[in-house]
């Protein structure tokens, strides 16, 4: 192989002499390596230009999508708040306005509002929903380079506001310290809070319960009547809860609760209207509940007067207890009524509805006090009472008569009467009677002769013409027409007094425990509550207890005087912005 190799270059012919590169212009060219560079530069220099200028285009084209995404989402949201009663060419008006002001109408589609299949704005009653898309195509600069003339896309936006019904218990003090001024501003604040919350509201959206509260709450008889009341008299509506009831938000209708002895601690015999009342029979003092009537709302409010002494558990249990969906049925029977609108349906909603909002807004102005009954051991409650109703009828003497071998023979005298041969004849000339006696062992007081009779005298009324019955009242009848300071005063015996203000005394920290008990129980089950203290001392134990009520220490007030205006718009501000981010 290496001698043919060297056998065949052997065979190659020298170049001539006058062939020569080193002088000629063509060779120096081909000899010189820079050209191959600026080939390379031009390459990459239409390249970078091509990857410039997409980027550019890119650039403008990102800004201007971003910016038409950015308008449909205004353009909807302010779609979807429209203001209440606003229809679905209001809201279309609404968004093809936000497109106009960012000069953007072209590229907005139409909005479909009255098409046969699902439109692209819808409103209920508490509920707005709006759609939209738009498109644009936008020219590109250098990437026309690449044979791209134009850059496009759509972007599409939907939103929905959703304002949930409210369902609003409104808890007040009304104890004796809340009268003159005070009672004035409250007043003045829970009214414009009603017109506020109402206003703000589609008609029959917002419900609001009132709940008056001193030493008790008053239901009224309707409300009471669709209760389980293991019932002693008949002479008011309240209710008596024992600890384990503070536990729950609700008042059960099915439920057997024990009614409360209606009396006072002072006053005469069927003169029981002093303010130390067990509870309240006043209609100004009755829970208003359900209304949506603004006129009614401020009518209950503007009839507050201020008695009695505080019992803050009492007013959380039953305003948290017009929330809770166990009174739905209470609910019905005051629509058969006519106490609540029918057109109201399942109210109170069921816990966690996103339809509803609950809301308690309760206002005190002081710590809880003492709260005065019977123990249940006590002697003085059950059958067979101190107290004794005789009825009568007054009667005319006619005539008396007697039988004889001869006939009859008869006598104008009604000393006749007193002979057992003869009979005496009565016509009666008036209404039946009712007198009240008290015993005191073997002797009995007239209370409306304000005098003692023995049982002599006693048994002689019951022996008269006109006698109709005797009945012997149970204490719990009693109690409602006589106070336990009437029946010491009369009789001496001072026990009953002893029971209902010294043993049987629910005490403030009793009620503090109480009140906390339902304000957790009707927090856990999803309620908010705002609480306000009205010219209350900071830190001291009527704010400890309402700052522990409220759902955060955002949600309780503290104000006083004229202020309390402030403290309720604010809530009802809250309340509203509530509503708008559920």
């Amino acid at each position: 192989m290496k001698t043919k190799l060297l056998q065949f270059r052997s065979q190659i012919p020298e170049p001539e002499d006058d062939i020569s590169c080193t002088d000629s212009a063509l060779c120096r060219f081909a000899d010189d390596e820079e050209g191959s560079t600026v080939v390379l530069t031009l390459f990459v220099f239409i390249f970078m230009l091509v990857m410039a200028g997409l980027g550019i285009d890119l650039m403008r084209f990102e800004m201007e999508r971003t910016h038409l995404q950015a308008t449909l989402d205004s353009a909807v949201l302010a779609g979807a708040g429209a203001p209440a009663g606003s229809d679905a060419a209001d809201i279309k008006a609404i968004v093809e306005d936000y497109f106009a002001k960012a000069e953007m109408s072209d590229y907005l589609h139409a909005m479909d509002i009255d098409g046969e299949g699902a439109d692209d704005i819808s409103t209920s009653l508490n509920a707005t929903s709006v759609y939209a898309e738009a498109s644009l195509e936008i020219d590109t600069y250098l990437m026309k380079i690449s044979g791209v003339d134009t850059m496009s896309t759509t972007g599409a936006a939907a939103a929905e506001v959703r304002t949930p019904k409210l369902e609003v218990s409104l808890i007040l003090d009304v104890s004796g310290s809340m009268s003159g001024t005070k009672l004035t501003n409250l007043k003045t604040a829970a009214s414009e809070f009603v017109t506020t919350i109402l206003d703000s509201s589609d008609p029959g959206d917002s419900v609001i319960s009132i709940v008056p509260f001193s030493f008790g709450v008053t239901p009224p008889a309707t409300m009471y009547d669709a209760l389980t009341v293991n019932e002693t008299h008949n002479y008011s509506t309240c209710l008596r809860f024992d600890s384990s009831d503070f536990s729950s938000a609700a008042i059960d209708p099915s439920v057997a609760y024990n009614q409360r002895i209606f009396t006072s601690v002072y006053g005469t015999f069927d003169n029981l209207d002093d303010w130390y009342r067990s509870c309240y029979t006043d209609d100004r003092h009755e829970i208003l509940p359900y209304s949506t009537s603004e006129t009614d709302l401020h009518a209950a409010i503007n009839a507050l007067s201020a008695d009695g002494q505080t019992s803050g558990h009492l007013g959380i249990k039953w305003g948290a207890a017009l929330l809770d969906p166990a009174f739905q049925s209470v609910a019905t029977a005051l629509q058969g009524t006519g106490e609540v609108d029918a057109t109201l349906e399942n109210v109170p909603s069921v816990y966690g509805e996103s339809e509803t909002l609950k809301i308690i807004v309760m206002m005190g102005d002081g710590s809880n006090t003492t709260t005065y009954q019977f123990t249940d051991s006590s002697s003085y409650r059950g059958p067979n009472s101190d107290l004794y109703l005789l009825e009568y009828q007054e009667m005319e003497f006619q005539y008396a008569f007697k039988e004889r071998k001869k006939g009859v023979k008869i006598s104008y005298s009604e000393s006749k009467c007193s002979d057992p041969k003869w009979e005496c004849v009565y016509e009666a000339t008036g209404d039946v009677v009712s007198a009240y006696y008290l015993r005191d062992g073997s002797d009995y007081f007239d209370i409306e002769e304000y005098e003692w009779i023995d049982d002599g005298d006693y048994a002689d009324i019951k022996a008269s013409a006109g006698f109709i019955g005797e009945t012997r009242l149970d204490w719990e009848q009693a109690w409602g027409l006589m106070s336990p300071d009437y029946f010491g005063d009369i009789t001496g015996d001072w026990g009953p007094w002893n029971d209902y203000v010294g043993s049987g005394t629910v005490g403030g920290s009793t009620k503090d425990s109480r009140m906390s008990a339902s304000c957790t129980a009707t927090k856990t089950a999803g309620v908010i509550v705002y609480t306000i203290g009205y010219s209350i001392s900071a830190g001291g134990n009527a704010e400890t207890q309402l700052k522990a009520c409220a759902s955060s220490a955002n949600h309780y007030y503290p104000t006083n005087g004229s202020g309390i205006s402030s403290a309720f718009n604010s809530i009802a501000s809250n309340v509203q912005n509530l509503r708008l981010t559920q």
